[in-house]
């Protein structure tokens, strides 16, 4: 016989692996609601050319492209954020500003399959359109600081950095932006000294590798003295200085949002897509060497999808790596699901009609009554129960149905007694 199964990279949720991942989810609506970002969806599904416009070559060789039917080049969407994008430019354009939208949603890219990395994977999302003050990206950190606290999270920490800085050094020494774009990769996957031997190849002067070569050595907690550093560093520079002020406004701010995370600073920090234009960071526990998720300010998405200039700034928690993260930590509630389950058991075979009949008056009343529908015999049923951990198991028996009462067994405290039909909702829901 053929045995069939999953696809590399891609993973079946079973019943206790769905929800862990559904309260990683519910922490997330939880966020939306308390910082009012408004949850849409977008499809799979979308054009090749969208996805891949500023994806950064290492996601755009690993999307699932392939053309349709119709010959259209289309993709598995790698992220979400360029999907919302397009949602702005071309639905929501009229919307008034402000404008605050949320996701949760799956994602596709062909990696390596490792610790925290799938094929398929979950992302969350918070996007805010519409405001270029520094309080609008001290939200956005704030908001992962609260998904962080409300997930049980005490102990992590926020790497933080600013595109601007690095690419206003590549821009004052003429530096094109594809060439800029293959440094800031190179800077993603920490790689220098290939980032070091590029800046060789495209023959920028020696001031500017030397000021790339300090700037990478600015990194640590101590943000205020290494925000000072950098000023030092590039005074000259006035689009680098206004990027260092901008990323010093938006700590401050985000202090004064109630957020003591502790921010390690990297002025030569980079990510790989190639749409941020700002502030940038990522979320990191202790003991796990991969990032829980990350973003940034991206001012030019919009319109390069054909809105109005917008200003933008969001962030992508990863479900997965999160739910890893809380595994790892031992910090998921030891009840993930909080519904106490009813069994319904016929004793005779001539009751099932009346069994299933109580049964569903309870689901009317809103408890989880489920009918043991195999035909097995009390003890097995009551086997089951305990296995499943069912709450309660209600035995319809002839002899109790003749006073009008059933045998409401307590699974948890091994008892039973007999009570009326009429006291059973309440015996169940207020014990």
């Amino acid at each position: 016989m053929t045995s069939y199964r999953t696809v590399r990279g891609m993973r079946d949720f079973l019943p206790a692996d769905l929800a862990k991942r559904r309260f990683v989810e519910e922490k997330v609506r939880e966020c939306f609601n308390f910082y009012g970002y408004d949850e849409v969806e977008t499809p799979i599904l979308e054009s090749f050319d969208l996805i891949s416009a500023k994806a950064g070559d290492e996601i755009r060789h690993r999307m699932y492209a392939f053309k349709d039917l119709g010959g259209r080049m289309i993709a598995l969407r790698p992220e979400i954020t360029p999907s919302i994008a397009r949602v702005v430019a071309n639905k929501l354009r009229t919307e008034v500003k402000p404008l605050k939208l949320g996701y949760i949603a799956n994602c596709f890219r062909y990696d390596n399959p490792q610790m925290g990395r799938y094929r398929e994977f979950w992302q969350a999302g918070f996007e805010l359109f519409g405001a270029n003050h520094p309080v609008a990206d001290a939200e956005v950190l704030a908001v992962n600081n609260a998904l962080m606290r409300r997930l049980g999270f005490t102990d992590f920490s926020i790497k933080i950095g600013h595109v601007a800085i690095t690419r206003q050094v590549f821009t004052d020494e003429g530096v094109a932006e594809a060439d800029q774009n293959r440094l800031m990769e190179l800077m993603d996957k920490r790689e220098q000294t290939k980032a070091y031997h590029l800046l060789s190849d495209l023959k920028v002067s020696d001031d500017c590798q030397t000021t790339m070569k300090e700037l990478f050595k600015l990194k640590g907690t101590d943000w205020k003295k290494l925000l000072e550093k950098g000023r030092q560093l590039l005074h000259q520079n006035e689009g680098a200085l206004a990027a260092l002020d901008n990323l010093e406004a938006i700590i401050c701010f985000t202090r004064s949002l109630g957020v003591k995370t502790e921010f390690f600073l990297d002025l030569g920090f980079a990510r790989g897509l190639e749409y941020y234009t700002g502030m940038i960071f990522e979320v990191f526990v202790p003991g796990l060497g991969i990032a829980l998720g990350g973003g940034g300010r991206y001012d030019r998405l919009v319109e390069l999808f054909g809105g109005e200039p917008l200003p933008a700034v969001g962030c992508s928690p990863g479900i997965d790596r999160i739910a890893l993260a809380l595994e790892k930590k031992g910090l998921f509630p030891e009840k993930l699901t909080h519904v106490e389950k009813v069994l319904v058991v016929s004793i005779q075979k001539k009751l099932l009609p009346k069994a299933l009949e109580l049964a569903s008056d309870l689901r009317k009343q809103g408890v989880a009554a489920h009918n043991e529908v195999t035909g097995r015999s009390v003890g097995s049923a009551l086997s089951y129960a305990d296995k499943k951990n069912y709450r309660y198991a209600v035995l319809v028996g002839s002899t109790e149905l003749e006073r009008q009462c059933v045998i409401l067994r307590d699974m948890k405290a091994k008892t039973q007694r007999e009570i009326p039909i009429t006291n059973l909702f309440n015996e169940i829901t207020f014990r």
